[in-house]
């Protein structure tokens, strides 16, 4: 569709994400990616282009800034509906309380069963920021 509509920054996002799953699944030797895969080299994209638009706004840049997030909008049309900040907030209570989370000491464990459950659809930072609360 963006070939067909001439959308040239689109198509450009989105031969590079073809490209980089095409090469992860030759690295592993497959014909095609699982979908868990497929939604971490999306993350992976993601979290990239939000630090360079974190290092180009720092460095006054607000054009490739703009670029930047551009692709950040593109691609998360493709990755699956994230969490809000008080949805992953709820959650971590609730998790928190069935395991019987103690602190620090007990945050791999809660971390194992977090990624169990909701893998992909929260964002890493959010989840440790409201487990630091609990």
């Amino acid at each position: 569709a963006a070939m067909k509509s001439g959308d040239k920054a689109r198509l450009e996002v989105i031969r590079m994400l073809l490209s980089d799953m095409k090469k992860k699944a030759i690295d592993a030797q497959v014909d095609a990616l699982k979908d868990d895969e497929e939604v971490a080299i999306l993350q992976k994209a993601v979290k990239t282009r939000q630090d360079s638009v974190a290092q180009a706004k720092a460095g006054g840049r607000a054009d490739i800034a703009a670029k930047e997030q551009a692709e950040i909008d593109v691609i998360t049309a493709y990755l699956p509906k994230q969490m809000s900040a008080a949805e992953v907030a709820d959650k971590v209570k609730a998790l928190a309380a069935e395991i019987g989370y103690q602190g620090g000491k007990d945050t791999g464990r809660f971390m194992k069963e977090w990624m169990a459950r909701y893998k992909g659809v929260a964002d890493g930072k959010l989840v440790q920021d409201a487990l630091k609360v609990v």
